[in-house]
């Protein structure tokens, strides 16, 4: 956590397995694998990131397509 340094964290079950939401600003997708790795190696997790944005990223982009 001290890594990422999260906005929101929630724990539950998915599927029967144990799940933890965490939600993060990731600036740089080359992170990825030092975020995924140890919990690969130690925990034998399971690891999916899912990009979203917010209403500003999303005006954003949708600005950028009506330049071209």
């Amino acid at each position: 956590m001290a890594l990422i340094h999260p906005e929101a964290v929630y724990f539950g079950t998915e599927g029967g397995t144990r799940t933890a939401y965490i939600f993060f600003n990731l600036d740089d997708p080359a992170m990825m694998p030092v975020i995924a790795e140890p919990l690969f190696q130690e925990l034998q997790s399971k690891v999916e990131f899912l990009p979203v944005m917010n209403a500003d990223d999303l005006q954003r982009g949708l600005a950028k397509i009506a330049q071209q």
